[in-house]
């Protein structure tokens, strides 16, 4: 099972040409094993080979967008098409497979809402699932903080919290504060139930 990811930087316009180049690269790295291909300056569509990581990747990628934010809050919005790719891709700026049209067609659609984060796999009842989902993910990712957003970068890149306090210089009881405050056990157990809802796709 494959997913597509259509995606833009919120707020690009306000970053300097330095800072945005850095987090282009930040994403490029992030999506290493994938296939990345960036439009229109601050758009990109991705292909996943494997979908149960998708909304992982989705949202490691907003909470580093996060973290570029200095006046202005800067964010990615994601729209997640899942399903089984008809044809090899070469090119994903010129491919016409339906997973494609789908995760484009669907973020067109929303672009105006004030939500970051749309998954669907063309199935009713599971799309159900998946909005739920995406709805209160997106809620939970609107209210963490820059520093909350590099604590849970660190963690959900499989680190201990004593390894997230090494690397930014805090104590353990700073990053387990953080933690709690971003309602870190309510991530995860998203993450968890998209990986089981997905399976069942297969």
């Amino acid at each position: 099972m494959n997913a597509v990811i259509t995606a833009d930087i919120v707020n690009s316009t306000l970053m300097n040409k330095a800072l945005f180049a850095k987090l282009v690269n930040d994403l490029l790295s992030l999506f290493k094993e994938d296939k990345i291909e960036f439009y229109r300056g601050d758009s990109f569509q991705v292909l996943i080979k494997d979908a149960n990581s998708a909304l992982l990747k989705c949202i490691k990628s907003r909470l580093l967008a996060m973290q570029y934010s200095e006046k202005k809050r800067i964010d990615i919005r994601l729209s997640l098409s899942i399903g089984n790719l008809k044809s090899n891709v070469n090119d994903i700026g010129s491919n016409m497979d339906d997973l494609f049209v789908k995760s484009g067609r669907y973020f067109d659609k929303f672009q105006r809402s004030s939500r970051k984060l749309f998954i669907n796999c063309g199935d009713g009842g599971k799309d159900f699932t998946y909005e739920i989902i995406a709805q209160y993910m997106d809620s939970l990712l609107e209210k963490i903080t820059i520093k909350q957003a590099q604590v849970l970068s660190i963690i959900l890149s499989d680190k201990s919290q004593i390894e997230a306090a090494k690397l930014l210089s805090v104590t353990t009881a700073t990053i387990s504060q953080h933690v709690k405050a971003a309602r870190f056990e309510e991530i995860e157990s998203l993450l968890t139930k998209f990986k089981i809802l997905t399976n069942q796709l297969q």
